[in-house]
């Protein structure tokens, strides 16, 4: 029960730029500034949760910001925050993937898989990856999280092994 809260939460956060990152293809300056600005407001959003900012956080989601995850999750801006302060155990690292950054005018989409790792009570250490997509709009000239929703990412194929003779 614990692992799945736990998994559901930080399945819906944003991934940082740790990844290679792009942007569509433009020869705009403005563009340009603009897929910086929404990567650099990732790297916030994980440093925040990492330290469970609450403060951090309310500035960088929208008042009308909303998660969604697995199945029926839904939650707003305020279930959001009171989630991420109740996880469980310690947020050893949230790093991001693949992570890619789209920007249409005043819409940014950023994509990407995103890593947890959380030490739990019990000394357990849960590792976790979701495939995530982030809506953000510029409002009053500063990009804004305003829906993040996240999905367990299919399990990776194990090596493939040599054959024993």
């Amino acid at each position: 029960m614990i692992r799945s809260v736990v998994l559901s939460v930080l399945l819906g956060i944003c991934a940082c730029s740790h990844g290679p990152a792009s942007g569509q293809a433009s020869s705009s300056a403005s563009t340009a500034e603009d897929i910086r600005s929404l990567l650099e407001l990732e790297q916030a959003l994980f440093r925040a949760i990492q330290a469970r900012d609450r403060a951090a956080l309310t500035e960088l989601l929208a008042e009308d910001f909303v998660f969604r995850g697995p199945g029926d999750v839904e939650v707003d801006r305020a279930g959001f925050l009171d989630s991420i302060a109740s996880i469980p155990g310690t947020l050893l690292s949230v790093e991001g993937a693949y992570v890619r950054a789209h920007v249409f005018g005043d819409m940014g989409v950023l994509t990407g898989q995103q890593h947890a790792r959380v030490r739990l009570p019990d000394g357990t250490e849960v590792v976790d990856t979701g495939t995530f997509s982030d809506i953000c709009v510029r409002r009053e000239g500063r990009w804004k999280v305003v829906l993040a929703h996240s999905i367990p990412a299919a399990p990776e194929a194990p090596a493939a092994q040599p054959a024993q003779r």
